[in-house]
C-alpha cells in the first residue's frame, strides 16, 4: 500500500533501490522473535542526521525471507519542523495504519524506541529484518538505503514461566444431576397417568437419571428436589392447586418406584411462570414484544396480567398459548448426590467416564503424572474448569494453560475469576509480557517475586533481554 504524504503539495512518495551511500541511522538492541502467537520487532533507533525544515525521512521495517516472502511493518516518519506540522493537519491515515511519527529535535543523535508485532506465519522461521532509510526534500526523493538488522533463530521463541495453585481437597462432594420432565395431565387433574400422551417417555427420563446414580458404586443419593410449573392460563388459584398437587404427585411416584423415605424430598412449586414468558418474549421476534413485556414483568396481579393480553393482543395470545405454554408446564428434578473420594488409579478411570465426580483437587494430582506441557496435561486443567466454572483455583490454573498456548484473551477472562494472590500476579504479568506491555509486566513481576515466586525472578532475566 502507498501513503501520500504532505510538502506544501501533495507527492507521492517513491521508495527506489537500496543505494550505496552511508546511513545516518543506526539501529541497536534489535530484537525479532516469537512470543506466544506473535512475532515481534523490538529495536532502538538513533537518528543523527540533521533534517532541513520541510525535509523527511521515512524507515520502513521490512521482513523477507529467501524465497520472496515478505511483509513490510508500520513505519517510522521522521519530519523536519515545517513537516511536522504538516503531518498533524494530515495524520489521520498514518495513524490508523500504526505508523509512528517523530519531530526532528536538534542535531544531536535522537533515539527511537520501536515496538510492533504480527501474528507468526511459518516462513518466518527464516526471515531476516531490514530497516529501509528514505529522504525526501519536499518532492524530491534521494536514494534509499537498507540494512539488516535482525534475524530470528528458530529456537527464540520465548517461554516465560507460570506458577499452578495447588487445589485445596474438597471435604465432601456434592453434586447434583437436574432433569426436565414434560409431563401432560388430564384437564384439571393431577393424577399422574403414565400412558397418557408422552408421559412414558418423561418419566423414564427421571427413573434413568436415578439409575444411572443408584448403580454407581462410587455414589449415594442424598436428596430429590421437586420444583413444579404450571403455564399462566386461566384463574390463578386454579394453577396454583394444579402446580402443587401435580409436584406433590411425581414426589410420591417417585418415592413408591424406589420405596425413598419423605425425608430425602423436598419440594417447591410456581403456580404461574411469568419469568419464563418474559424469557421466552426476549429470544423472540413476537411483534409488539416489548410491549408485552411490559406487561408480563409489571406489578400487575397474575390474572390481570393475563386479561390485559387477552384484551389487547387475543390473536397473539391464542398463538403463544398454543405454541408456548406446554413449554412451561414442567417439573425440574433436581437428583442431589455425594461422591466418595478417589484414589489416583480410580481418578484416571472417573475422569474418563464422569469427570464432573472429580473434585479439582483430584484433577489436579492427575495433571502431576503427566508430563508437564503435554496435551493431555492441559486438557485436565481445561476439563477442571468446564465443570467447575465458578472455582477460583480452577480459572487460575486454566489462565496459566490458556498463556502457555498464547491465548491471552481466553486467560485474561479466566483471570478475571482468578483469587488475588501472588500466583495471579505473576500471570497477569506474562499476560502484560505476550502483548508487548514490558513495563507493566516488568512491574507485576517484581511484585510476584517479593512474594518469592522463582519464576517471577526467571520472567525478569527473560524480559531483560527484549526490553
Amino acid at each position: 500500500m502507498r501513503y501520500i504524504f504532505l510538502c506544501g503539495c501533495f507527492f507521492l512518495f517513491s521508495f527506489l533501490a537500496h543505494g550505496q551511500k552511508d546511513s545516518t541511522v543506526t539501529v541497536n538492541e534489535a530484537q525479532l522473535y516469537r512470543m506466544g502467537k506473535q512475532l515481534v520487532v523490538s529495536m532502538q533507533i538513533n537518528v543523527s542526521r540533521k533534517l532541513a525544515s520541510n525535509e523527511s525521512l521515512v524507515l520502513i521495517p521490512q521482513l523477507r525471507d529467501s524465497l520472496k516472502n515478505f511483509m513490510e511493518f508500520p513505519r517510522v516518519y521522521i519530519n523536519g519542523r515545517r513537516q511536522h506540522f504538516v503531518y498533524l493537519r494530515n495524520s489521520k491515515q498514518f495513524v490508523q495504519a500504526g505508523h509512528l511519527e517523530v519531530r526532528r529535535q536538534d542535531d544531536s543523535v535522537q533515539t527511537i524506541a520501536y515496538l510492533r508485532s504480527v501474528p507468526f506465519e511459518e516462513w518466518m522461521n527464516h526471515s531476516v529484518l531490514s530497516l529501509e532509510e528514505n529522504s525526501c526534500h519536499c518532492g524530491e526523493p534521494e536514494d534509499g538505503f537498507s540494512q539488516d538488522v535482525a534475524r530470528l533463530n528458530t529456537l527464540s521463541e520465548l517461554h516465560p514461566q507460570l506458577a499452578f495453585m495447588t487445589p485445596q481437597v474438597e471435604d465432601v462432594k456434592n453434586r447434583n444431576e437436574k432433569i426436565y420432565a414434560y409431563l401432560d395431565f388430564p384437564l384439571n387433574k393431577t393424577d399422574i397417568l403414565e400412558d397418557f400422551r408422552n408421559n412414558a417417555a418423561e418419566l423414564y427420563k427421571i427413573k434413568e437419571g436415578i439409575d444411572v446414580l443408584k448403580r454407581d458404586s462410587f455414589v449415594s443419593i442424598s436428596g430429590i428436589h421437586i420444583h413444579g410449573f404450571a403455564s399462566p392460563e386461566g384463574p390463578y388459584m386454579n394453577n396454583k392447586r394444579l402446580a402443587e398437587g401435580r409436584t406433590t404427585a411425581l414426589k410420591d411416584y417417585i418415592s413408591d418406584q424406589y420405596d425413598f423415605p419423605d425425608s430425602l424430598f423436598t419440594t417447591n412449586y410456581t403456580p404461574e411462570d411469568w419469568e419464563g414468558v418474559g424469557r421466552l418474549l426476549r429470544d423472540s421476534v413476537l411483534k409488539n414484544s416489548n410491549e408485552w413485556l411490559r406487561i408480563v414483568e409489571s406489578d400487575l396481579a397474575p390474572d390481570q396480567k393475563e386479561q390485559r393480553l387477552r384484551k389487547r393482543y387475543s390473536r397473539q395470545f391464542n398463538v403463544v398459548v398454543s405454541k408456548w405454554f406446554p413449554a412451561l408446564r414442567r417439573s425440574e428434578c433436581t437428583i442431589k448426590y455425594v461422591v466418595r473420594p478417589f484414589t489416583l488409579e480410580e481418578a484416571r478411570i472417573v475422569f474418563h467416564s464422569q469427570p464432573k465426580n472429580l473434585s479439582i483437587e483430584e484433577m489436579f494430582r492427575i495433571a502431576q503424572t503427566l508430563p508437564e506441557g503435554s496435551q493431555q496435561y492441559m486438557n485436565v486443567f481445561k476439563t477442571a474448569v468446564l465443570y467447575h466454572p465458578e472455582n477460583p483455583v480452577a480459572n487460575l490454573n486454566a489462565a496459566c494453560i490458556a498463556l502457555m498456548q498464547g491465548d491471552v484473551v481466553s486467560a485474561e477472562k479466566y483471570l478475571l475469576r482468578a483469587p488475588d494472590s501472588k500466583e495471579k500476579t505473576l500471570a497477569t504479568g506474562v499476560v502484560y509480557m505476550l502483548k508487548g506491555r514490558y513495563g507493566e509486566a516488568k512491574s507485576k513481576f517484581k511484585e510476584a517475586e517479593s512474594f518469592g515466586l522463582p519464576q517471577a525472578s526467571y520472567n525478569l532475566k527473560l524480559l531483560n533481554t527484549i526490553y
